[in-house]
């Protein structure tokens, strides 16, 4: 793999990894708000529901360009390091399922809202929770691969 690949791995991992950190503060604000004021109707900020959108829609660019475009480099390899990136992964879709189930506690009670406004509120949950799967699938990939490597690397007949 060239050197180029490389560069353009990282720099497209750092962006979904900047944009699932975009997403995840707005989830812990989110929580910290629920907390603060159980009980009370609250509405999401307009600035909120836009980073978070903006965020969703440039680390899906980027997973995807990356996903058709760009391969992950071989020389990423380590057994302890990969075991990291993978919890790293399945701990960060967790908070993609706090986020859904936040959702449907906090919101269930609001039905009467209308339509249109629980529509688009559902759209960008799904749309964040897919994301994050995205993006933890990038992350389980980049794992395997590197402990794979490793593997590899060591003559183990396992990889």
């Amino acid at each position: 793999m060239s050197d180029g690949n490389s560069r353009r791995y990282l720099i497209l991992l750092l962006a979904q990894t900047l944009c699932a950190m975009v997403v995840l503060a707005n989830v812990r604000g989110i929580f910290l708000l629920l907390i603060d004021n159980i009980g009370t109707i609250m509405t999401a900020t307009r600035g909120s529901a836009l980073q978070t959108a903006l965020a969703v829609l440039i680390g899906q660019a980027c997973y995807w360009w990356r996903l058709r475009h760009v391969t992950i480099p071989a020389t990423y390899g380590g057994l302890v390091i990969g075991h990291f990136v993978s919890f790293a992964a399945r701990i960060g879709f967790i908070f993609g399922g706090a986020l859904f189930s936040l959702y449907y506690l906090r919101h269930v009670p609001e039905l009467d809202l209308g339509y249109l406004d629980l529509s688009w509120r559902g759209a960008l949950l799904i749309a964040v929770i897919f994301a994050l799967y995205c993006y933890t699938l990038e992350l389980e990939r980049l794992g395997n691969a590197m402990q794979i490597r490793a593997m590899q690397a060591k003559g183990d007949s396992r990889a």
